[in-house]
């Protein structure tokens, strides 16, 4: 009895010692592909799901977010507050309900943390008169999050998945 249960304790240790490593396998082949996916600058963020200051996640289908050097292609959907009052027609409220632009990115830094496995990507974009500041964090599963916070209006945050172009 005692030699079963010996033999049974080894097999479950190697097994346990096995997919440690592996394990740590996959997430060191994870981090690979996160460096090379938003190292090289050439990548789309797929939104699923938004939420803004002011109320509850929705999901979003159809809405990304995309890099290819050094510009910014962005189709977000956008609900938020002005922190300025303006007077502004029915039309140019209908068009605030989006970030839609395609221009360059200026102060672009991609960080590594490496113990968190993760790459934290910042970046600011002029466009139309505002400036949009981006804070995006992947993890290494290359999920991400992103938070849009322009210069006069409430921030708003995204969650996707990131894929190379």
């Amino acid at each position: 009895m005692k030699k079963y249960f010996l033999m049974l304790l080894s097999v479950l240790l190697l097994t346990a010692c096995l997919s440690s490593e592996e394990r740590a396998a996959r997430q060191a082949e994870a981090l690979k592909m996160l460096k090379t996916s938003i190292g090289n600058q050439k990548y789309r963020i797929s939104i699923t799901e938004m939420t803004p200051k002011r109320g509850v996640s929705n999901p979003v289908m159809g809405r990304w977010l995309k890099i290819e050097g050094n510009m910014v292609d962005c189709s977000l959907p956008y609900v938020g507050r002005d922190d300025i009052p303006h007077m502004k027609t029915r039309g140019e409220i209908r068009m605030d309900s989006k970030l839609e632009f395609r221009t360059e990115a200026q102060d672009y830094v991609l960080q590594y943390q490496p113990k968190k496995a993760c790459g934290i990507i910042t970046f600011k974009v002029d466009y139309q008169g505002s400036e949009y500041k981006f804070y995006i964090n992947v993890d290494k599963s290359g999920s991400a999050r992103i938070r849009v916070t322009p210069d006069d209006r409430d921030y708003i945050d995204y969650e996707g998945t990131v894929s190379p172009l």
